[in-house]
């Protein structure tokens, strides 16, 4: 990576008056699908009782089975945003979609304006993307000192296990080594960790995201015990209710493994000073993900970032990894399944590894091509 006194710091930039406008923001909304092989396996993880517990899914399973039958395959509906300058530069964005009219309010403006505001939403992406071609900086670098690549997984819904076995190859083929997928009341997680075992090299690492639905800490003790006899498994997320700080010092106790919840529940001067927590998941926008890193490096807490859906917050999600040190597990994005990432280039990844884009700013660019293939509106 090119190392930062090889450019102009956006400090010196803005000190010599230099000024960026903004003249144009287009914002295309597109409905992206994913690839056929989950499409099936996604509308039922999706649709068949998604985060209901044990219980309440053989309570209600006919209720259930019928919003699945009902359901369509998902797609990924989001907005791409393409930011021009008067310097010429164009800078990509995506997320949710925004107004009209609070769009006008950011012509004539300066990227350089919004620097940690969080409120710009998906325009955030688009406004760092500016700055870093503005002074010739990775956009990583604009965050402080950071690292050249970034830990990124490989994800699954509640897959059967053939299918799970499937995406394991295509995972490995992927440069993919660390795996997240969902555990459902209507699957048995043991026959998905066995399978996944079947093909997967010895250090194939799995989290399993259960979203509470195991239900009770003895449910997931008696499915946990079962799934420690297979070494891929590293992490149980969210088993049962975060804010249980009892329920998951037993299971601790009982499993040893390592515990992720998502941050803000329970308040993180419960879980930071429990030894019953012992992983982040954060989302999010840059100060407010600056603000959790902060929060969990105070108790050397690591945690991973799950981020959008195309392949461009896919590449905003590592280079953000990359500028915080406890951001050290493997990161998740779903752009992985779609039919296309909308870039003009993939990501790198190597050996579980994503690289961080070296050229200034976001350091990709999307196909265009694509993006106006999946259009919408």
């Amino acid at each position: 990576m090119p190392r930062p006194e090889a450019h102009e710091s956006y400090e010196n930039y803005r000190a010599k008056g230099k000024n960026v406008k903004i003249t144009q923001i287009e914002q295309i909304a597109v409905e992206i699908p994913y690839q056929e092989r989950v499409r099936e396996h996604l509308r039922k993880g999706w649709n068949l009782a998604n985060r209901a517990t044990d219980d309440e899914f053989e309570a209600d399973r006919g209720v259930f089975e019928k919003e699945w039958r009902e359901s369509s395959p998902p797609t990924v509906e989001t907005s791409i945003y393409r930011v021009h300058t008067d310097e010429g530069h164009v800078g990509i964005g995506e997320g949710t979609g925004i107004s009209e009219e609070r769009i006008q309010t950011y012509l004539g403006r300066d990227p350089f304006e919004f620097i940690m505001d969080d409120s710009v939403g998906p325009l955030q992406i688009a406004f760092y993307d500016l700055m870093g071609q503005a002074v010739g900086l990775p956009m990583a670098r604009m965050f402080g000192p950071s690292q050249e690549s970034a830990p990124i997984a490989y994800w699954s819904q509640c897959f059967p296990p053939e299918a799970l076995q499937e995406e394991v190859k295509i995972a490995l083929e992927g440069g993919f080594r660390v795996h997240k997928f969902k555990r459902r009341a209507h699957t048995d997680v043991v026959e998905q960790v066995q399978a996944i075992a079947e093909v997967a090299p010895d250090d194939y690492e799995l989290t399993i995201d259960a979203n509470t639905t195991f239900g009770t800490v003895e449910r997931t003790i008696d499915f946990g015990r079962r799934l420690k006899a297979y070494s891929h498994v590293k992490c149980l997320e969210s088993p049962i209710v975060q804010d249980d700080v009892e329920g998951y010092l037993r299971i601790k106790k009982e499993l040893g493994l390592p515990l992720a919840i998502h941050f803000g529940s329970p308040a993180p001067t419960i879980s930071l000073s429990s030894p019953a927590y012992d992983y982040y998941v954060v989302g999010g926008w840059l100060s407010g993900i600056r603000r959790c890193a902060n929060i969990a490096s105070a108790a050397n807490m690591p945690f991973w970032l799950q981020m959008g859906f195309t392949g461009v917050s896919a590449v905003f999600m590592v280079h953000l990894a990359a500028a915080m040190p406890n951001a050290s597990l493997s990161h998740v994005s779903l752009y992985i399944l779609l039919e296309h990432s909308l870039l003009a280039e993939p990501l790198s990844i190597k050996d579980g590894l994503a690289k961080v884009p070296d050229k200034p700013g976001l350091g990709v660019g999307l196909d265009m091509d694509v993006v106006e293939r999946y259009r919408v509106g």
